[in-house]
C-alpha cells in the first residue's frame, strides 16, 4: 500500500514538473461533488525499463487530490525529439450539460516532427481511463487542423502537402469518433 502511494506522489510531482516543457491544452469540467477539475493533455516521460520515453497522457487536477497522470499513448514517441507530441484538441464527450450523458474526452493531436508528423484522433474513458487505439486521419504532417463537434458528429479539417499542391482534407464521424470518413474537400 505505501508503494502505490509513493508511486502517485512521485508521479504527482512529475507531473507538475513536466507540465511546462510542451504544448498543452486544457479542459475545465465538474466532478460529481461539483468541483472543478482541470484536464490538460500534454506530453509526459514514462519509465520503459529505464529509459525515458514521451508519450501523451492526461494531467488530472483536482484541488483536493495530488495531480494524476493518465497515459493516452504506450510507447509512441521518440526520446530524441523534445516535443514529439503537439496536443490540438480535449474536448468532453456525451451529450448535456454539466457532466450529464459524460463518457469521457474527446482526443485529437499531431505527432513526430514539423515535417513527417502525422494526426491522430483517440477516445479515452473518463472513469476507467482507458484509451481507443489511435486512430490516424492522415500520415501528413498537417497545417490548419480544426476540429468541430456537433452532437455525436465530429469533424476534423486540415490541409496537406501533397506532391504539387496543397489540399483540403476532412475527417467526419457521425459517431463519437468510433469510426471515420476521411476525404478531400472539393474547392
Amino acid at each position: 500500500m505505501n508503494k502505490i502511494i509513493f508511486i502517485m506522489m512521485l508521479l504527482s510531482l512529475t507531473a507538475e514538473a513536466d507540465e511546462g516543457l510542451c504544448e498543452k491544452i486544457t479542459a475545465v469540467k465538474k466532478n460529481n461533488q461539483q468541483q472543478l477539475e482541470r484536464f490538460t493533455l500534454t506530453q509526459f516521460s514514462f519509465d520503459y525499463a529505464g529509459a525515458a520515453v514521451p508519450d501523451l497522457a492526461i494531467i488530472v487536477h483536482n484541488v483536493n487530490l495530488p495531480a494524476q497522470v493518465k497515459q493516452v499513448t504506450f510507447g509512441r514517441g521518440k526520446a530524441d525529439y523534445a516535443c514529439y507530441f503537439k496536443p490540438l484538441a480535449i474536448l468532453q464527450g456525451g451529450e448535456g450539460g454539466e457532466g450529464e450523458n459524460f463518457w469521457g474526452w474527446h482526443l485529437l493531436w499531431i505527432e513526430g516532427g514539423a515535417q513527417t508528423g502525422g494526426l491522430f484522433y483517440a477516445r479515452i474513458d473518463g472513469t476507467a481511463w482507458v484509451s481507443s487505439v489511435p486512430k490516424i486521419l492522415t500520415e501528413l504532417s498537417p497545417i490548419n487542423p480544426q476540429f468541430k463537434l456537433d452532437g455525436q458528429n465530429i469533424t476534423v479539417t486540415w490541409q496537406q502537402n501533397e506532391t504539387d499542391f496543397t489540399a483540403n482534407m476532412q475527417a467526419v464521424s457521425q459517431d463519437e469518433g468510433r469510426s471515420w470518413e476521411i476525404s478531400a474537400i472539393r474547392p
